[in-house]
């Protein structure tokens, strides 16, 4: 597999066109392209690339994250999986004992005409092939029928917006609150990805559209039980080690919990994405002063911020956690800037736009 957003775009797909040109996919191979845009497909038909593709035996799938998070093209047990996108461990491919590994388009057109792990440079110089080069066009033309212009103000008014029972609205978390208590609902290691947090893979993804039902898979692979203990005690925290929420910046790692009534993370250290996706959904990141005071906080402790909202509305960096089952007290840091001050204090980034709208 090529694509998805990490390995779809115009260059990648022209690198694998120009290597598999005139060539035959492997007969015990499978293999497909997931491009990154509309735009670059459409690039790719104008310039004969696609033709080239389609008759090396390439099968051309839609644009969109498809396999790269176990969405369709699941492969078959017991075989290996040759993919150029940004992730891998175990079940990320939609099966649970995947052989997945990951390399460049160009490996990757090279093992499918091969039919096994070879490098592209040793098969360029079997068939006489020149590295592909990086050709951009002049222009990319932007002109996309498929999106539909916006109606005017007052026609707007009157439209409905017709939804499937799967598409629910966006949630929207209410403003913070004076102060935060809380159970810690649950305490995880380091590099925590956001499908630890939030999982992929068919079963689940189907649910994108639709938080009530997704935000019950928050934790599922770790913790099955987390969605049901977050909601029986009307939220709490969450604690995490070194790099929380690394990985696919997926947003809904920050919204399930939102909506389970998560209101704040401990960690040592932030992912850079999701720390930006928490802060957007009203959710306070906090980091350790002290990374060993992560050790002192347990599953089930109760946590106490008193004051925060004065705090934060200050724009004070620091802000004392009181673990009230341990009788301790954590000095953690909340780096915010005026902005994101004021979308933390509105219940986030969607929140703050309703009150403050766009005239």
């Amino acid at each position: 597999m090529v694509g998805s957003c990490t390995n779809g775009s115009y260059t990648d797909l022209q690198a694998v066109a120009r290597v598999v040109k005139g060539q035959r996919v492997h007969p015990e191979v499978f293999f497909f392209i997931h491009p990154s845009s509309r735009t670059a497909v459409e690039l790719l038909a104008r310039e004969g690339l696609l033709a080239d593709l389609i008759a090396a035996g390439v099968n051309v799938a839609e644009p969109t994250c498809g396999a790269c998070i176990g969405f369709g093209h699941v492969p078959a047990p017991g075989t290996k999986s040759v993919r150029a996108i940004n992730r891998n461990f175990k079940g990320r491919s939609g099966l649970a004992e995947d052989e997945v590994y990951l390399v460049s388009p160009e490996t990757a057109a090279a093992v499918a005409l091969k039919g096994e792990l070879v490098d592209p440079r040793d098969l360029a110089r079997e068939l006489g092939l020149q590295a592909p080069p990086a050709d951009l066009p002049d222009r990319f033309e932007q002109d996309n029928p498929m999106l539909v212009p916006p109606e005017d103000e007052e026609m707007a008014r009157g439209m409905t917006v017709e939804r499937g029972p799967n598409i629910q609205p966006a949630p929207i978390k209410p403003p913070l609150t004076e102060s935060l208590r809380g159970e810690v609902l649950i305490k995880v290691g380091d590099d925590i990805t956001t499908d630890h947090i939030l999982p992929a893979g068919a079963d689940i993804v189907r649910f994108r559209s639709n938080i009530p039902t997704l935000s019950d898979f928050v934790f599922f692979r770790l913790d099955e039980g987390f969605a049901a203990r977050a909601k029986a005690r009307g939220g709490g925290f969450i604690v995490g080690g070194e790099n929380y929420g690394q990985g696919s910046s997926r947003e809904h790692a920050a919204i399930a919990p939102m909506f389970l009534g998560v209101t704040g993370v401990l960690a040592k250290s932030f992912a850079r994405i999701h720390q930006a996706n928490l802060i957007n959904w009203g959710l306070i990141p906090m980091t350790f002063a002290y990374p060993a005071d992560y050790d002192v906080v347990e599953t089930g402790d109760i946590l106490e911020i008193p004051r925060v909202r004065d705090i934060i509305a200050r724009g004070s960096v620091e802000l004392i956690v009181k673990n009230v089952t341990k009788a301790r007290e954590i000095p953690v840091r909340v780096e915010l800037n005026e902005r994101e001050r004021a979308y933390i204090l509105s219940g986030g980034k969607l929140a703050h736009t309703k009150l403050h709208p766009v005239v």
